[in-house]
C-alpha cells in the first residue's frame, strides 16, 4: 500500500511538475516575444527580413532535449516583418528630379503653344539702332521697305538714315510736324489756286506753310525757304523766355534795366522812356508781342544770354532756318526763319510740352493781345480766336498765328511775302490765302482713328 501511494504521488507530482514546465514555457515565450519587440522598437536590426520573403516556421514549444543537442549551433538572429526604411537622402533626390521632369515639360508645353499664338518675334523689346538693323531680315528685293515712304516725303525734312526700319521707331524718333506731313494730305487744289494768284503778281513771292494737325492736311509753298523774319523773330524769343521762367532762371516780377546798348528805334514806346528805367520782365514780353517793341526784344535778348545763346536753343528745338544774327529792329532782314520752322514752333507751344501747362497759357495770352490784326484775323470768322504776331519791314511783310475754330480743330498757319519796297498787295495777298484756308479746314471733319498727340 505504501508503494502505490508512493507510485500515486509520483504520477500527481509528475503531472503537477509538467503543468508547471508547460506555464513556465509558455511564460518564457511571453518574456521572449516581448523582449524581441522592445529590442526592435529601441534598435531595429540592420539585418531585416524582407516583408516578401518566406517566414521561417516555429514550433509552438522548445524542447530541452533539442536545446541542448543544438546548442553549439550559434543562433539566427531575430528578424521582423516590419518594412524596411528608405535613406532621407535619397528621397529628396528622386524628388527633386521629378520635380525637373515635370517642370521640363512644363516649359516645352508653354514654349510650343506661345509659338502657335504668336509666331512673330516680340518687336516691344529695346535694342539699339545697330543691332536692330543688324537683326532685321534681309529684303527679298532690290528695294528697301520703305522707299515708298521716302519717296512721298517732303525733301525739305531731314529723314533717318540709319536708323531701324520700325515704324514705330520712326513714328517716336521724327518730329511731330514731319510725321504729320508725311501721314498727312497736301491740299492741292488750294495750292494751284494760289500759285495762280501769285503768278499774276510775279513781283510778289510768297512762302507759307499751314497745318491742321487734327486731319493732317497741310499747305506747303516754299515753306522751308529761309526769308527775312522781321518782327516775327520774337515769337521764338518769347518761347525762350517762358522755357527760363520754368526752369527758375528768370523770375516774371525780375526787374530789367533798359540800358542805352538796348535802346532801338522804329516800333514801341519803351525807346521814349529815360535811359536806366526798369521794367518788369513779364511786362517787357507783353511789350515786345503786343506792340512789337524793339526796345523790349533787345532787352529779352540780352536777359537770355545773347544771340549766340539763343541760336544754340532754337537748333535744339529743330528749328533749321531760324538765326538772330543783329539787334532789332534790324530794316536790313538779316535775321531770319521759315514757314515750316514757325509752323513747328507753334504746334510745340499749343501740343507739346515744350512749356509748362501756366507759362503755355501765359505765352498764349501774350500772342492774343497782339494790337495789329490787318492780316491773318482778316481772314478767319469772329467766333474763332488767333494767337499770333505779325512783321513788317520794307521787303516783306508776314504772320505767323496759331488758329482755333468753332469746330473744336485748331490750325497752325504761317505765311511771308517778299515784296517789292512796302508794296501793299502784299497784305492783300495774306488775307485772300488767311480766308481760303479757314474756308477749307473748317469744312474738314477729323478721322476718328487719327490721334493729335
Amino acid at each position: 500500500m505504501l508503494q502505490h501511494s508512493r507510485q500515486s504521488l509520483t504520477s500527481r507530482q509528475q503531472r503537477q511538475l509538467w503543468q508547471q514546465r508547460r506555464r513556465m514555457h509558455r511564460t518564457r515565450r511571453a518574456m521572449r516575444k516581448q523582449l524581441v519587440q522592445q529590442t526592435q522598437h529601441r534598435a531595429p536590426s540592420n539585418r531585416l527580413r524582407s516583408p516578401s520573403s518566406p517566414q521561417p516556421k516555429r514550433s509552438s514549444g522548445i524542447s530541452r532535449k533539442s536545446a541542448k543537442r543544438n546548442s553549439s549551433v550559434p543562433k539566427a538572429p531575430i528578424r521582423s516583418a516590419r518594412p524596411r526604411k528608405r535613406s532621407s537622402s535619397w528621397g529628396w533626390f528622386v524628388y527633386l528630379t521629378r520635380l525637373a521632369i515635370v517642370g521640363s515639360g512644363v516649359a516645352a508645353i508653354a514654349g510650343t503653344v506661345l509659338t502657335v499664338l504668336d509666331p512673330k518675334p516680340n518687336s516691344s523689346v529695346s535694342r539699339s539702332p545697330a543691332v536692330s538693323s543688324a537683326l532685321a531680315p534681309a529684303p527679298l528685293n532690290a528695294e528697301t521697305p520703305n522707299n515708298s515712304e521716302q519717296s512721298v516725303q517732303p525733301k525739305t525734312f531731314d529723314t533717318q538714315p540709319d536708323g531701324p526700319q520700325s515704324l514705330f521707331y520712326r513714328w517716336s524718333q521724327e518730329p511731330r510736324m514731319q510725321r504729320l506731313v508725311r501721314e498727312g494730305q497736301e491740299l492741292t487744289t488750294i495750292k494751284r489756286q494760289i500759285q495762280a494768284w501769285s503768278a499774276a503778281q510775279s513781283e510778289l513771292k510768297p512762302a507759307m506753310f499751314f497745318l491742321n494737325p487734327s486731319t493732317g492736311e497741310y499747305l506747303d509753298i516754299n515753306g522751308a525757304k529761309s526769308i527775312s523774319a522781321a518782327s516775327t523773330i520774337k515769337i521764338p524769343v518769347l518761347l525762350a523766355f517762358f522755357e527760363d521762367v520754368d526752369a527758375g532762371i528768370i523770375d516774371l516780377d525780375e526787374p530789367l534795366v533798359m540800358r542805352p546798348d538796348l535802346v532801338a528805334s522804329e516800333a514801341g514806346s519803351m525807346q521814349y522812356e529815360p535811359v536806366g528805367t526798369t521794367f518788369s520782365a513779364l511786362d517787357t514780353a507783353e511789350y515786345m508781342i503786343a506792340i512789337s517793341d524793339n526796345t523790349a526784344t533787345n532787352m529779352l535778348i540780352d536777359r537770355l544770354g545773347g544771340a549766340k545763346k539763343l541760336n544754340q536753343r532754337f537748333k535744339s528745338w529743330g528749328l533749321k532756318h531760324t538765326t538772330i544774327r543783329n539787334p532789332l529792329p534790324d530794316l536790313e532782314g538779316t535775321n531770319t526763319i521759315s514757314p515750316q520752322d514757325m509752323a513747328a514752333l507753334m504746334l510745340k507751344l499749343k501740343d507739346e510740352d515744350l512749356l509748362s501747362s501756366i507759362s503755355r497759357e501765359q505765352a498764349l495770352d501774350i500772342l492774343r493781345q497782339t494790337v495789329t490784326n490787318t492780316l491773318l484775323p482778316q481772314g478767319i470768322d469772329k467766333d474763332a480766336d488767333i494767337a499770333h504776331k505779325t512783321g513788317d519791314i520794307g521787303s516783306v511783310v508776314g504772320d505767323i498765328g496759331l488758329i482755333d475754330m468753332p469746330n473744336g480743330q485748331h490750325y497752325v498757319a504761317a505765311i511771308l511775302v517778299q515784296r517789292p519796297h512796302n508794296d501793299p498787295r502784299a497784305q492783300e495777298l495774306i488775307r485772300k490765302i488767311s480766308k481760303l484756308t479757314y474756308k477749307t479746314f473748317r469744312k474738314q471733319v477729323a478721322p476718328a482713328t487719327r490721334s493729335d498727340n
